[in-house]
């Protein structure tokens, strides 16, 4: 199964499972004695993220990188993608049918064929 990355994550060195809503995308690939710049990407919330900075000491446990062809930048793998959809729908019917049909039942004659 592949995993959603919104494109605007310019970071793609290492990619991690942080915890169960968390993906941490490092900038560089993790190394003992050294600091490296991310992204959490939160993909249980509509893909919030927010950047931030980990050290790691010679002490520290390395985190594990996922293949990165698991990673995609489709929009199609979103985790919220059906409820896109939905809302998509439900606004189109507020936006249009329902104002058609509100000035088709005032201007009645003048649609007529």
């Amino acid at each position: 199964m592949k995993i959603y990355v919104p494109s605007e994550i310019t970071y793609t060195a290492c990619y991690t499972i942080y915890d169960k809503d968390t993906l941490r995308v490092y900038q560089n690939t993790p190394t003992y004695n050294s600091s490296v710049n991310y992204y959490d990407i939160y993909f249980n919330s509509h893909y919030y993220y927010r950047q931030g900075q980990q050290t790691w000491t010679q002490y520290s446990t390395l985190p594990q990188c996922i293949n990165s062809d698991n990673i995609t930048t489709d929009v199609y793998y979103r985790n919220d993608f059906d409820s896109i959809i939905i809302i998509t729908f439900i606004l189109l019917l507020i936006c249009f049918y329902f104002p058609f049909k509100i000035i088709s039942r005032l201007f009645g004659r003048w649609f007529k064929w």
